[in-house]
């Protein structure tokens, strides 16, 4: 028996002191849990539930590593997928969109002409109707009741 005493073990010295159990952690967790459900019942109140730990996941470090770098990279792909849907116009696209908006600005020059050309009329018009009724109206301006 003296010699059983002799040697060493994990359960002796510093390693030994910082080591812990599952079965203490467990008692620790059940422990804490009967404290918070005794809190609870001094409130009135019912306690919340308490999350699931997560399962016991058995891949590797590496394996997990790689899983979120996956992840990430298709996360990142996600993002930029509209980022890589446009592109530069070719030059006959360009042109046809010069086309169409120079047709616009001269239907625009166009309608303002006209515009201007009515109000100069309807302007000439009110000039006339206001000179007294003995002078008479110029040839191409026609009195329309």
């Amino acid at each position: 028996m003296a010699e059983d005493s002799a040697i060493p073990s994990l359960s002796m010295g510093v390693v030994g002191s910082r080591f812990v159990s599952s079965d203490e952690i467990e008692i620790a967790k059940a422990r804490r849990d009967e404290q918070w459900k005794a809190a609870y019942a001094r409130l009135g109140q019912e306690p919340p539930q308490q999350p699931q730990a997560d399962a016991f996941d058995g891949r590797s470090l590496a394996e997990k590593l790689a899983a979120n770098r996956v992840a990430k990279q298709e996360e990142w792909e996600e993002k930029t997928k509209l980022a890589n849907q446009f592109r530069a116009l070719e030059e006959d696209e360009i042109m046809f969109l010069d086309s169409i908006r120079e047709k616009e600005e001269a239907e625009e020059k166009a309608r303002r002409e006209m515009d201007g050309e009515e109000v100069k009329g309807f302007k000439e018009y009110v000039r006339f109707a206001s000179l007294p009724a003995s002078s008479s109206f110029p040839a191409g301006l026609w009195l329309v009741a």
